[in-house]
């Protein structure tokens, strides 16, 4: 794969175009059957990756810099491509994490949205600059959990999970936030294989087709 190209066009495929760039890329061959599982799980949906420039412009908005394991995920394969932006934006639920963790707590259905861009500046400088979390997903209508990766370790590729209300709490009673998070997945394409179903803003759900 040119990890250089992807404008236009290259960025935004179909199912076997997804797979494609799935066996092109650099990552591990684990990280390739996670990605290859979520792609055949939704055969009809179209997806995109990352541009380095998409991924350099994330970076100077937020004046940080990702792990270099985050960059190629996302530019092997970040996450499908919806027809129109909108709002509600499309949500995703998980089957389960792979860590024994606050999410996997809740009897409640958790959709989550995914998405990298800028934070408010009071949370960048509480989730970032304190504790070394960049929330790369929420769930949506709530500050009860967030999914992120870990900024202080690059070399922990793991996807962690904690609570803003937690952390904010924490903060204001002038507690360290550095420990707030506990590991959700083993990493992005793992999280990936583990969404179950999306929910559009329709309200239509669409379940993974399993194998």
């Amino acid at each position: 794969m040119d990890r250089h190209s992807g404008t236009g066009r290259d960025r935004i495929g179909d199912h076997q175009e997804a797979l494609n760039w799935i066996s092109a890329s650099p990552l591990p061959d684990r990280e390739k059957d996670h990605l290859k599982k979520f792609v055949a799980s939704y055969p009809g949906f179209t997806f995109f990756r990352n541009t380095p420039e998409e991924i350099n412009r994330h970076e100077r908005e937020n004046n940080l810099r990702f792990p270099d394991w985050f960059r190629d995920a996302r530019e092997t394969l970040a996450f499908i491509h919806p027809d129109t932006l909108t709002h509600p934006p499309v949500l995703v639920r998980f089957d389960r994490p792979d860590y024994d963790c606050s999410m996997s707590d809740s009897e409640e259905t958790q959709w989550y949205q995914i998405k990298t861009g800028v934070m408010g500046e009071d949370d960048r400088e509480l989730f970032v600059d304190q504790a070394g979390l960049y929330p790369i997903a929420t769930w949506f209508g709530t500050n009860q959990s967030y999914l992120a990766i870990n900024l202080h370790d690059p070399g922990d590729k793991r996807i962690h999970e904690f609570s803003g209300t937690d952390c904010w709490d924490m903060s204001f009673a002038g507690e360290s936030v550095e420990d707030i998070s506990l590991p959700a997945f083993t990493s992005y394409p793992r999280m990936l294989s583990h969404i179950s179903g999306f929910k559009f803003p329709d309200d239509s759900i669409v379940s993974a087709k399993r194998f």
